[in-house]
């Protein structure tokens, strides 16, 4: 494959493709309609930018008078160098503001790195792979090098968390103190910004101007076939801080007031929201809305407060999501009652937070789009962390900040909390989830209240063997979100994990579209997909289907250490006998070449699926503790299920091959290791959670 000619042209726009030509006739460059309207109405300047041997240089350019809407060389500049170069179009007309600011500075404190407004520089770096083709993000300094150290992070070099004299003495993020609030940890390498550019341009015709927010007074282009990315607004809610970057649809127009729908997204770092993981499908999303419906969209891009050590459930969450939205009515046109709160993960966390606004806060968002949400936080005990939720430690290790927090006799050196109630008071302010139930977490009254008040259409999609979380949670907080009123899209995809079963950016466009054409989306129902192949990375192929009965499945363990209790949950229709059962493999054959050679049988449980607990859940659920025996020694066991429905005389074995992870393991199978792993480690998430996929069995 040939590497991508996209090169930095200095601070112009590339405003067409790139070119490579050489040889006696001058260059040729085509322009889309839009552009070449745009430059002829305001009599522009032409140049054609030239790169040859890593040098640029720039060309006097004209218009072509034998192709239409089309760039060439001036002779007499061209036939000075005819050697062969990458050319593309450029007009001092529309200019970048680079670097794209992040407001960090790595020389601001005594030689290491702290907060400064309008930095550009970072802890690591966004740059562009050899290929030129994806989006790499590197940021090796910002974890501490001293091996016997119980601190993630490096504080040493940098003031991660403030200016204050408090702040300034954390090592560890702490509730309402999180790294990268007001900076991005990335600075950004022009060339991602130019090639994220260039990718509009192929696809819309439109390039896309950047645009720094503490620059940003009169660099704004009113009527002008560009994207405009306004970078990094600094955010001030009650003294607690966040960035939020804006998109700007082509010909948006500042008097048009209140005009612009809002596109909103509340997820990680900044600037690694905003060029790689979420704003390249927001401007596709702003793209496509315009070329189907002719209108605009604002986008919304926001760092949820923190980048590490938040996952957008911290009391000032309301505040910064208002904050956001207000800035873009006031300052972009956006229409702050006709807003699409979309996200996946912790972006579905927040997508649902910005939906609910039990504040109420001056914004409407008419539909929430909650992907793969982690609502186990809900009700998060030890014994899931260590089995059917494998990337729950590293969650811990990674928001908490110390090393050791995984270790069963851990305790915060400090308060004396357990890892648990230490992991959920940085991220809630309040150690017991019991108590988030009562006061202010999702599952409270004075959320659900605001939820329904605020009139939104709530859409949930979860994967069952999510390796963050259960499905019972998600189960759960459907019932309880329909027993208010609440209109409600629940989709399942079965074996799915933390992926998608659904494109949760199509759903984004679709409710624009209704929102710019006065229609309405039905949000109701549950919705059942599965896997249309069971191919290893085929996993976003998915068919929806409507089965007879709720599909059995099990969510459990694939690795625990000798010693620990086997949680799992086994999910069916209410009245259901089940029978889980261990079978023990022959560890030399399955090690060699995956063959099964049973050995001797264990039962792990056996009864009754309960009644339902909620009169609207769609399916009953049995969660476990199996205690371990001495038979539970280490090596490999493979998971039997069997179960009888209410009124069957036969029993029905779900098969072992119907394994969430379809091509990494031909059959699921439990692995008891004789020593307690490191489960935030990246060996261990590279084993037990294929794709944030955990184990288990499944009919569907």
């Amino acid at each position: 494959m040939n590497r991508p000619l996209c090169y930095v042209p200095g601070p112009f726009v590339p405003l067409s493709r790139y070119v490579q030509a050489g040889g006696h006739e001058p260059v040729t460059v085509p322009v889309s309609r839009a552009v070449a309207d745009y430059l002829r109405r305001h009599r522009s300047i032409l140049k054609l930018a030239c790169q040859r041997s890593g040098e640029v240089t720039y060309l006097n350019a004209r218009w072509s008078t034998l192709y239409e809407d089309t760039v060439e060389a001036e002779a007499a500049a061209w036939n000075s160098n005819t050697a062969e170069g990458v050319f593309v179009l450029v007009s001092p007309l529309l200019t970048n503001m680079f670097p794209v600011v992040s407001h960090w500075d790595n020389d601001s404190a005594e030689g290491g790195g702290r907060f400064r407004y309008g930095g550009t520089d970072g802890i690591g770096t966004l740059r562009m792979d050899e290929a030129g083709e994806q989006v790499i993000s590197e940021h090796v300094r910002l974890y501490n090098s001293d091996t016997d150290s119980p601190y993630v992070y490096n504080t040493e070099d940098y003031e991660l968390f403030g200016e204050g004299e408090l702040e300034r003495t954390l090592r560890t993020p702490q509730f309402e103190h999180y790294i990268g609030d007001r900076y991005s940890l990335y600075a950004v390498d022009d060339l991602v910004a130019v090639s994220l550019s260039d990718r509009m341009l192929k696809t819309f015709g439109y390039p896309v101007v950047f645009v720094n927010e503490s620059r940003e007074e009169g660099a704004l282009i009113g009527d002008a076939p560009v994207f405009q990315l306004i970078s990094n607004r600094l955010l001030n809610s009650e003294n607690r801080y966040s960035l939020a970057s804006y998109i700007l649809p082509p010909y948006w127009n500042p008097a048009n007031a209140k005009r612009y729908p809002l596109l909103f997204n509340g997820y990680y770092d900044a600037n690694e929201n905003t060029f790689s993981t979420v704003g390249p499908s927001f401007l596709e999303i702003i793209g496509k809305t315009l070329a189907g419906t002719g209108q605009g969209v604002v986008g919304i891009l926001w760092n949820g407060g923190g980048y590490i050590g938040s996952r957008s459930l911290q009391g000032s969450i309301y505040g910064g999501i208002g904050a956001a939205i207000a800035s873009a009515q006031d300052r972009y046109g956006g229409d702050a009652d006709q807003v699409v709160a979309v996200g996946g993960s912790r972006g579905g966390l927040t997508a649902l937070l910005a939906g609910g606004n039990p504040h109420r806060l001056p914004y409407r968002v008419r539909y929430t789009l909650c992907y793969a949400p982690p609502l186990i936080l809900n009700g998060l005990i030890r014994e899931y962390a260590e089995g059917a939720c494998p990337l729950i430690w590293h969650v811990a290790e990674v928001d908490t900040g110390y090393r050791d927090i995984w270790k069963q006799n851990w305790r915060h050196p400090v308060t004396g909390s357990t890892a648990i109630e230490t992991l959920l008071w940085t991220l809630t302010g309040e150690s017991d989830s019991g108590l988030l139930k009562e006061t202010a977490g999702l599952e409270s009254g004075f959320f659900l209240q605001g939820l329904k008040a605020s009139g939104t259409k709530l859409l949930i999609n979860h994967g069952t063997h999510d390796a963050f979380t259960l499905s019972r949670f998600s189960f759960a907080f459907a019932a309880l979100v329909r027993s208010y009123g609440i209109p409600l899209r629940h989709e399942i995809g079965y074996r799915f994990g933390h992926n998608n079963c659904t494109d949760l950016y199509e759903q984004a466009a679709l409710c624009l579209k209704a929102l710019l054409e006065d229609q309405e989306l039905d949000f109701t129902g549950t919705v059942h997909y599965r896997r249309r192949s069971p191919a290893a990375g085929e996993w976003e192929q998915a068919e929806r289907f409507s089965p007879a009965r709720q599909p059995v499945f099990l969510e459990a363990p694939k690795i625990i250490p000798a010693g620990s209790p086997v949680a799992w949950t086994l999910y069916g229709e209410q009245g259901m006998e089940y029978r889980l059962e261990l079978e023990s493999l022959d560890q030399q054959a399955w090690e060699q070449n995956k063959q099964v050679i049973r050995n001797k049988r264990i039962t792990l449980a056996t009864g009754r699926l309960p009644d339902k607990r909620h009169p609207l859940e769609v399916c009953s659920w049995q969660e476990g503790i199996s205690p371990s025996t001495d038979a539970l020694s280490a090596g490999y066991y493979l998971y039997g299920l069997s179960y009888r429905l209410r009124g069957e005389l036969d029993w029905t074995e779900v098969s072992p091959s119907r394994v969430p992870q379809p091509g990494v393991e031909p059959q699921s199978v439990l692995r008891i290791l004789e020593e307690q792993p490191n489960p935030a480690s990246e060996a261990f998430r590279a084993e037990a959670a294929v794709l944030c996929i955990s184990s288990g069995l499944s009919e569907a």
